[in-house]
């Protein structure tokens, strides 16, 4: 094998976003180096994580004491509390008490919607930050690294190369309507992963012999009914999001999916075993990495063979 460094895209998925610790470790045993991390979203936090302490085993640890911490059990709960509010309020499953915490649940829904930025306070992703990363420029990372969100100012995806690295991650990773856009120099940060959560376009930007995207989004699923408005348009928005993903992956040479797609993007309680899998299938990958990338004759995803890139 005669090409040993990639540079690894890193996306978006919530608490299975933790499988992507795994994958670095995994490929770090296979003998690879990693030349440039670009994440958005939970990826541009793992990214961020490895590039200013690229020690993969200390990382690892770091993130599952920080996870069974009391300080963020409690934002675990507020996670949970925000899919069904109601859930605090129930004390019988008789129709009418039923029908009258889907009411307040609902009640409760519109008026975070309506009269708030977000259903959660920014202080949940602040409190992630400030206790996982440096008080850094992105700049100063050890491994390159590369930060993607949308500005909503503008209406544009960017890429940061610099700036604060704390500010830039919690901009990546506040999911539209969950928590508050971030501003930071002019811009209005939120997390673009909801249409497109696989960066390997703007990874693809930069030089490298070989692209790695890393998917950790759970696949869409068929359903049996869209009852209201809401239910339509976050329907849209979850065909639309699959679509654009199946076209990003032809920006990268290969790319590994992590069996992590039955885990709710909130439920952030089992960080060793979406670790675990997330290194399995990096292990599992290599023989096709190595087969695709090694003696690399193109920049462009095609390979020698003529290939179009892999999916793990």
């Amino acid at each position: 094998m005669t090409c040993h460094r990639i540079s690894l895209a890193l996306g978006g998925g919530g608490a299975r976003g933790i499988a992507h610790l795994g994958v670095i470790a995994g490929l770090e045993e296979s003998g690879f180096g990693i030349e440039r991390l670009v994440g958005v979203s939970i990826g541009s936090l793992a990214g961020a994580l490895y590039a200013f302490d690229p020690d993969i085993h200390r990382v690892q640890r770091r993130i599952v004491e920080y996870l069974y911490s009391s300080g963020f059990r409690q934002f675990q709960r507020r996670l949970n509390e925000s899919r069904d509010p109601g859930n605090r309020a129930r004390m019988t499953r008789a129709t009418k008490w039923h029908r009258l915490t889907q009411f307040l649940r609902a009640t409760y829904v519109c008026q975070q919607v309506l009269l708030q930025q977000s259903v959660l306070p920014g202080d949940v992703l602040r409190h992630a930050v400030e206790h996982l990363l440096p008080d850094a420029d992105i700049a100063d990372a050890r491994v390159p690294l590369s930060i993607v969100a949308v500005d909503l100012l503008q209406g544009l995806p960017v890429t940061l190369e610099r700036g604060s690295v704390r500010d830039a991650v919690r901009g990546s990773a506040s999911i539209p309507g969950v928590f508050p856009p971030v501003v930071l120099d002019g811009t209005l940060l939120c997390d673009i992963g909801v249409l497109n959560s696989l960066p390997t376009l703007a990874t693809r930007s930069y030089p490298t012999g070989c692209l790695v995207g890393v998917d950790v989004s759970s696949p869409l699923q068929p359903i049996t009914t869209c009852q209201t408005a809401v239910d339509v348009l976050v329907r849209m928005n979850d065909v639309g999001e699959s679509m654009f993903r199946r076209q990003v992956f032809a920006a990268a040479d290969f790319v590994i999916r992590p069996e992590v797609g039955m885990v709710p993007w909130f439920d952030f309680s089992g960080p060793s075993r979406l670790m675990q899998l997330g290194q399995q299938a990096a292990l599992e990958a290599v023989p096709s990495i190595a087969a695709r990338c090694c003696d690399h004759l193109s920049t462009a995803g095609i390979q020698p063979n003529g290939n179009r890139p892999g999916i793990g």
